[in-house]
């Protein structure tokens, strides 16, 4: 179990740095930061990706961390329900152990929280 999350946890480094590293790489270089544009297109990206796995794919939870966490640095362009539902996605998923039905939830909540059409986050593989 340990192990899992070692890999969760290590494999949402990645995915920040890699989906979303332009984003937290300009915030950090002093080039002024991205625009909302930008990190809200990052979030996005982050849920269509993880729409399209299966639902039992461990990937699924980090991906929702990750797309949390992109709302969560960058508040000045989320709304407060935004940023609600980022964080309470990131409790959700802090308690859920290997429950995929409360990985999902999470998922979901945040989801429809970012992007333009929340149905897309019901979307089944």
């Amino acid at each position: 179990m340990r192990r899992g999350w070692a890999l969760a946890l290590a494999t949402a480094g990645a995915v920040v740095l890699a989906g979303g590293g332009y984003v937290v790489g300009d915030r950090t270089g002093g080039g002024g930061g991205p625009s909302c544009a930008e990190v809200r297109q990052t979030a996005e990206d982050l849920f269509g990706q993880w729409s399209k796995l299966a639902q039992d794919d461990a990937v699924r939870s980090v991906k929702v961390r990750a797309a949390a966490d992109v709302v969560l640095v960058h508040e000045e362009c989320f709304g407060f329900a935004t940023q609600s539902a980022a964080r309470a996605a990131v409790q959700q998923l802090d308690v859920s152990g290997d429950s995929t039905p409360v990985q999902l939830a999470a998922g979901i909540v945040a989801c429809e929280a970012v992007v333009e059409d929340p149905s897309s986050c019901r979307t089944e593989p």
